[in-house]
């Protein structure tokens, strides 16, 4: 399953609209680095979403780790001004790109 990321109000307008911006599918847990005796489980993944405008990073989110199901909600985000906009979610370990969204704010 692919990560997901989704904007609602999926156009929405600058300095205006509260946006909340829902994550899924983002797994929880890195089953790669288990290690037994270093940990009693997989060790958690965090994260954070930044909110791009001509590849400038203009907002962020707190890090979070998601549910076990790999859902996270980030409430009442106002985009700065209109553009195209990317919203990215990376993780906090490694600030590797993890999903991208396209987001027109109007």
């Amino acid at each position: 399953m692919s990560n997901t990321i989704t904007v609602v109000p999926t156009i929405p307008e600058a300095k205006k609209d509260f946006c909340r911006v829902s994550v899924g599918a983002a797994d929880s847990n890195d089953l790669n680095a288990y290690d037994a005796a270093a940990y009693p489980s997989s060790p958690e993944l965090r994260y954070y979403l930044t909110f791009e405008l001509d590849g400038a990073v203009l907002g962020k989110s707190p890090v979070f780790t998601p549910s076990a199901d790999g859902d996270w909600v980030f409430d009442n985000y106002m985009f700065p001004e209109a553009g195209s906009w990317t919203v990215r979610l990376s993780n906090a370990d490694t600030d590797a790109s993890v999903s991208t969204q396209a987001v027109t704010v109007a």
